[in-house]
């Protein structure tokens, strides 16, 4: 499953409240239900993080070195839109042909559909689609792979159904608030164009932050402050997305060359768009890497390729060692948020940075 191996597109939700000493048991109470009994209405359930046919829940299969690890597994048998369509078109040809008409009237053919589906339905295989979830104990915080809103929206309300408490995904907005107890409304919008001086008020918080991450990256050679975790510097690559609201066109992507340094970029700086999402990479002095694009609007994390590590571990020392990874990342991520924030609240540095990224589009050398 997805936090075991490869590349990771996740979000980063906080808990209000540690996992209940009867965990393992309430995703055994929802445990996905039998394949035999999915119909048409999308059926949903845990299962280990195994695979997706594996409904035993217990302490070897859902627990992992301190963490808890599971799979919502959605099961629905779906009947192809063209093999309907063939099945009903050859009843309606046989019971015209029986009764000597050309054409049967759409109550009549309404029923065959439905006949057809039921007879159909058993014999299509339930088709399975899971999202993952890993939780840090000691950090109070869940990891899943619900990219999109609907996944997101339909794995919150199951999670509730379950645990009775609802995770809270730390969007800019929620992180904010949650993990650093403030108002996303106190940072405010600074018009960076050197040339547009109108305040701005249509960008997002998440692409305010990704934008003075670029310029940060750039203005300290991709050193990032000390920490106790290890010297690390970050690089900011393409494909780029820029976006603003308002007249002209609204998102421009830059993908091939060196779209950092791009005549593009420059122009779309200075008409006042921030950066959307943008491909990065956050390095430590061992030689780590930790290479994933961020959705800035909400806090999406795509693709991440995690350091790799031994390969000689077995498959928990594997697990943790990942989620070690995750702790560092996430760890790294919000730390410069904060520092985001904190200079965004400050009215003098907040000043120090619009007038400096100013200077910075100003001055780019455009290719």
């Amino acid at each position: 499953m997805a936090f075991d191996q490869g590349s990771l597109t996740f979000r980063i939700c906080r808990l209000p409240q540690p996992m209940p000493e009867d965990t393992i048991d309430r995703f055994a109470q929802f445990v996905a239900p039998p394949l035999d009994t999915v119909t048409d209405e999308p059926s949903w359930g845990w299962v280990s993080p195994r695979h997706l046919l594996d409904t035993r829940i217990d302490e070897t299969t859902v627990k992992v070195a301190g963490h808890y690890h599971a799979c919502l597994r959605q099961a629905q048998r779906k009947i192809p839109s063209s093999l309907l369509t063939a099945e009903c078109r050859m009843v309606e040809l046989s019971r015209m042909a029986e009764r000597n008409v050309e054409q049967l009237n759409r109550k009549e053919r309404k029923t065959i559909k439905e006949e057809v589906k039921q007879n159909l339905l058993s014999q299509m295989p339930p088709q399975l689609t899971g999202i993952d979830l890993a939780i840090d104990n000691s950090e109070n915080l869940l990891y899943v792979t619900a990219a999109s809103q609907s996944q997101l929206d339909v794995f919150l309300g199951f999670f509730t159904k379950t645990f009775g408490f609802e995770p809270i995904p730390l969007t800019p907005d929620l992180a904010a608030q949650e993990l650093f107890e403030l108002d996303p409304q106190a940072v405010p919008q600074l018009c960076i164009s050197p040339e547009n001086l109108m305040q701005e008020q249509n960008s997002t918080l998440g692409q305010n932050f990704l934008t003075w991450l670029w310029h940060y990256q750039e203005s300290h050679d991709g050193a990032l402050p000390p920490s106790k975790l290890g010297d690390f510097s970050i690089l900011i690559d393409g494909p780029l997305s820029l976006v603003a609201e308002g007249a002209g066109a609204f998102e421009t992507s830059l993908k091939k060359g060196l779209p950092t340094i791009s005549a593009e970029a420059k122009a779309a700086l200075t008409t006042g768009k921030k950066l959307k999402k943008a491909k990065i990479i956050i390095a430590r002095d061992e030689g780590d890497q930790w290479v994933f694009t961020l959705d800035a609007d909400e806090f999406v994390f795509r693709g991440l390729k995690l350091p790799e590590g031994e390969t000689a571990l077995d498959n928990i020392s594997i697990f943790e060692d990942r989620m070690t990874n995750l702790f560092i990342f996430q760890s790294v991520f919000f730390g410069l948020y904060q520092k985001f924030l904190m200079e965004m609240t400050d009215e003098k540095k907040a000043l120090d940075y619009q007038n400096s990224a100013r200077e910075w589009i100003r001055n780019r050398e455009a290719r």
